[in-house]
């Protein structure tokens, strides 16, 4: 009785862990595809992730990681905080060295960590996206990957696959325990 009652909890373990890996990754698919179609990078939960692209604020944040960007009023961020600001036309990452204000604008000073100078221009602080709130370390890489074609595709593909095997697992399990169970008493299987 109560290995039966262990494989049911196992059972249920299994199925709420299928459940909610489909949920992640068809969620991930929803929100790749959305920043796709709409050309920036992507948010979740009100997150901007994005990938770290180059060394310049290696060892806090590697190449491949994603860092998750809190949206955040510029008169809260402080120095040593690492900031994600518009600049050209990209967005950059680095580590505030210190604020100044000149005009009635705040103004950030930022610096990689791993570069021997500051960034040459102050940031204003309407440039700012946010403050770092978490890094996720090689995520980047699979991010990156899954925003091609083939990438998206291979993960729509994962979410389905994983969002059938459960109920064709199921229904297998269960003809095979009915099969099982209509069987005569005494009878035989022939081998």
């Amino acid at each position: 009785m109560a290995a039966k009652h262990g494989k049911k909890v196992g059972t249920m373990i299994n199925s709420f862990i299928i459940i909610l890996l489909t949920a992640a990754a068809l969620l991930l698919a929803i929100t790749l595809l959305q920043s796709q179609l709409a050309g920036v990078e992507p948010s979740l939960a009100g997150y901007r992730l994005c990938i770290v692209r180059s060394g310049s604020m290696a060892p806090a944040l590697k190449v491949g990681s994603v860092v998750a960007v809190q949206p955040l009023a510029a008169e809260k961020v402080q120095p040593g905080d690492i900031i994600t600001f518009h600049s050209g036309g990209s967005l950059i990452t680095h580590r505030i060295d210190r604020l100044e204000t000149a005009n009635n604008r705040l103004l950030f000073h930022t610096k990689g960590d791993a570069n021997s100078a500051p960034d040459p221009h102050p940031v204003p602080a309407e440039r700012l996206v946010g403050k770092v709130f978490c890094t996720l370390p090689y995520l980047g890489h699979l991010l990156a990957f899954s925003r091609t074609r083939r990438g998206l595709a291979i993960l729509i593909a994962l979410a389905s696959c994983t969002a059938l095997a459960g109920p064709l697992g199921r229904s297998v399990s269960k003809r095979k325990k009915k099969r099982k169970d209509n069987r005569p008493v005494g009878e035989v299987r022939n081998r």
